[in-house]
């Protein structure tokens, strides 16, 4: 994970679990064909093509770990705020999987990964806080 002080991951999870303010949003990149992963120990982080990302020129992008997000599979668009950036979300990867309803199964996956992420957000804020905390 990129350096962050605690200051600022925990503004920056307050801002994820808040969400989106109206001039977040504008101006952010957009993931498109995206898809959220995680590995066993690691934090959940998004991948996808990137278009309009003020450092990036590669269209294809890993993000910073991810703190929250919002999706509407209807509409296929949404937003994600990672560590370093807000980004708008357009349409979801196609994932192949073996099951015999697919889109239910990406549901599921998306579900897990809120769940990942809660628990993701609750361990940086103990530790942070408690550390603020040790300091004083």
């Amino acid at each position: 994970m990129r350096y962050i002080n605690g200051e600022d991951l925990l503004a920056a999870l307050d801002e994820a679990e808040a969400g989106p303010q109206p001039d977040d949003l504008p101006d952010a990149p957009v993931i498109d064909n995206w898809f959220l992963i995680w590995r066993d120990g690691d934090v959940v982080r998004a991948d996808g093509d990137v278009h309009g990302h003020p450092t990036i020129d590669d269209p294809w992008v890993t993000t910073s770990p991810v703190l929250g997000y919002s999706y509407d599979f209807d509409r296929e668009e949404g937003w994600l705020r990672s560590i370093s950036r807000w980004y708008r979300l357009g349409r979801l990867r196609e994932v192949p999987v073996g099951a015999e309803d697919p889109e239910r199964a990406r549901r599921a996956t998306i579900t897990m990964a809120n769940i990942k992420l809660q628990q993701q957000r609750d361990s940086w804020r103990d530790q942070y806080l408690c550390s603020r905390n040790f300091q004083k």
